[in-house]
């Protein structure tokens, strides 16, 4: 992607860039929240919490990319809302992450079907081996919708750059 973007889609890009820090902020709040409430630590759980950060990390640094307008900044953020479209639990194997405003419908499959809704902010959820009767699946309806809007962009993107592209050709 091209270094220069019109004023509409640094704009966009700034909006992406706030939402993907603040979500990313909150969700290590949150987690250092949890870390002070815990009384024992083992190298388990502090590799958990480790991962659980490196998540939230991923999502400021997109949006710490976006504001900067940097060109590979889409892709960036395209991956980190992907990872939060699905969550799942199944057979002791737990991740549902979300960096900001969460919507989501699934479904409990552990003794019938059973249909959720969730919303909230920020969260991770994320085990090894753990509570393995847990059959869940969840498909966030907010992630979908940034994956839709990121995908607009880039081709807008691309669409400016390839009118840049012919012009500086005429040009020469």
């Amino acid at each position: 992607m091209g270094i220069l973007f019109s004023k509409k889609i640094k704009s966009d890009l700034i909006k992406l860039g706030l939402y993907q820090i603040v979500g990313g902020v909150l969700g290590i709040l949150i987690i250092v929240y949890a870390i002070l409430k815990i009384q024992l630590f083992t190298e388990l759980s502090v590799l958990v919490y480790f991962i659980m950060i490196l998540f939230f990390a991923y999502s400021i640094l997109c949006g710490v990319l976006c504001m900067k307008t940097k060109g590979n900044s889409l892709l960036y953020s395209l991956i980190n809302q992907m990872l939060q479209i699905f969550g799942f639990a199944i057979m002791g194997y737990t991740l549902k992450y979300v960096a900001g405003f969460y919507l989501t419908i699934g479904l409990n499959l552990k003794d019938s079907i059973e249909f959720t809704f969730g919303t909230g902010l920020s969260k991770l959820d994320f085990n090894i081996n753990h509570d393995k009767e847990r059959l869940e699946l969840d498909f966030n309806l907010i992630a979908f919708a940034f994956v839709y809007w990121i995908d607009k962009l880039m081709k807008k993107v691309k669409e400016e750059e390839s009118v840049r592209k012919a012009f500086s050709i005429d040009e020469t």
